[in-house]
């Protein structure tokens, strides 16, 4: 990579000459950091200390086309110096706080800092002497999840959220705050458009739809699930036939109306009505690859209790992984073995049982079982299964803070058991349900400090620099914590 790098020092044309020899060895060494780690290096060629030098060193940055830029603190530094560099180049901003203790670099650093933020412009930080580990380890962190190929995946997946149509069913369930939505901030940040309807829609969708292709899902299930687990009382063929006939209805209703994503209530108003039914089904066929009429399906992204900033969510990971997204409680803790039980309502697209192109090893690992009675009393299937070993896997979770949106982000793995853990840890919470158990890179303490939101999205991988280019483009604040 391309790395330039920008010295800042004292206002004061006297003191600023006075620091030069100073603010030169900070700079060097710095520059010979990166050297060592094999990046090209374009050296600031003056120390900003007025007006004119910021102009010029940022003018430099940007005609070098770098791909990161340093802001370095030895010294006091004048903080509107730093603003107006940060105002005016064209690439991701890096400050580097060295340890001086004979002048107040670190001052400059907190104070720039702040200007920044006061700005809103992003940037990242890493403050100590380059030869400590971790000091150099952030670093190469911000470098890695700045290269220019990722933020790039992650403008495009910004950019495709313009345009679209989603279909919000009712609104968020249960009094969850997190999934409500003002339709015109969406159309102003995102470009997406929200067309509302009642779930009543989707009971005349279901009785429009063919009996030849719900027998057709039906026989499709019973082919390729691993067990349906029948019940004359919670889980008949009328009641699997139920659900199969909402989900076909929903499918023709995006096609007609040209909808990209959902939100569906589901609970309460649907899985109340006598003649509705649980909604694991329709919602995890829904998510997924892969039904009787489509072999090669694409995701409907898809939120259950119209949870509709998780649906946002859930589109722009779509838009990087290219696979469904994880929809998910946080639910436990097992603190004995430091992982949480990611568990909805069978909302999981199956896909995520076996994380496989070929839809038959997915579902071949699904169960469907009686729903249960205490959340759906209208009876039908949920959809079960528990998620392999994942080594990497990111996180993500748009919420509202006084109306303005920010994403909390992370990475971590999807933890793998033998068959005997699985079901005595499925038991502990919700059996029918599937579980992800995940293990986070960020300590509990943490999350409960700063996670606000019951509800958790996961895709593998790790693109924690592609979501922060897509916020960036977006103007949504980023809260990384890992």
């Amino acid at each position: 990579m391309r790395i330039g790098i920008v010295t800042f020092t004292d206002g004061r044309k006297r003191v600023a000459e006075a620091l030069r020899a100073d603010t030169d060895r900070f700079q060097k060494k710095i520059a010979g950091f990166f050297q060592k780690e094999g990046h090209e290096v374009v050296e600031g060629e003056e120390v900003v200390w007025d007006w004119q030098t910021a102009r010029t060193q940022a003018r430099r940055m940007n005609d070098h086309n770098c791909d990161i830029v340093i802001f370095n603190y030895c010294v006091w530094a004048y903080p509107d110096f730093s603003a107006q560099v940060a105002r005016d180049v064209d690439a991701p901003i890096l400050f580097v706080g060295n340890i001086n203790p004979a002048y107040p670099g670190w001052v400059g650093f907190f104070a720039s800092a702040g200007a920044l933020d006061e700005m809103g412009v992003p940037f990242g930080r890493a403050l100590g002497d380059v030869d400590d580990p971790k000091v150099a380890g952030a670093i190469r962190t911000f470098l890695e999840r700045h290269k220019p190929n990722r933020r790039e995946v992650g403008v495009e997946a910004a950019e495709k959220l313009h345009g679209l149509r989603y279909g919000e069913f009712d609104g968020p369930s249960m009094g969850m705050y997190t999934g409500h939505i003002d339709p015109s901030q969406w159309m102003e940040l995102f470009g997406v458009h929200v067309f509302h309807r009642s779930q009543l829609t989707m009971a005349w969708l279901a009785d429009e739809v063919a009996e030849d292709r719900v027998q057709s899902g039906l026989k499709w299930l019973e082919e390729h699930a691993k067990e349906i687990v029948w019940n004359d009382d919670r889980l008949s063929k009328g009641d699997l036939g139920k659900q199969i006939r909402v989900y076909l209805g929903l499918k023709d209703y995006c096609k007609t109306e040209g909808l990209d994503f959902l939100g569906l209530t589901g609970q309460l108003d649907y899985t109340e009505w006598k003649n509705g039914c649980t909604m694991d089904l329709p919602e995890a066929l829904l998510n997924d690859t892969a039904d009787w009429e489509e072999e090669d399906k694409k995701p409907i992204i898809t939120a259950t209790e119209c949870d509709s900033n998780g649906a946002l969510t859930m589109r722009l990971l779509h838009h990087l992984s290219g696979t469904p997204v994880l929809f998910a409680d946080l639910r436990h803790y097992h603190q004995d073995l430091d992982i949480y039980d990611l568990v909805n309502s069978g909302q999981h697209a199956p896909w995520f049982a076996s994380y496989s192109n070929d839809f038959r090893k997915n579902w071949g690992q699904t169960r469907l079982f009686p729903s249960n009675p205490m959340y759906f009393p209208c009876g039908g299937a949920s959809v079960q299964f528990y998620s392999p070993q994942a080594d990497k896997v990111t996180f993500a979770r748009l919420t509202r803070t006084s109306g303005n949106y920010r994403m909390h982000f992370f990475t971590g793995s999807f933890v793998g058991y033998d068959w005997e853990t699985n079901e005595r840890l499925g038991k502990m919470t919700t059996y029918e349900w599937p579980h992800a158990w995940a293990r986070f890179d960020c300590p509990p303490e943490a999350l409960a400090k700063q996670f606000s939101c019951n509800h958790i999205h996961a895709i593998l991988g790790d693109w924690m620099g592609e979501i922060q280019a897509a916020c960036e483009v977006l103007g949504v604040e980023t809260i990384p914590m890992s």
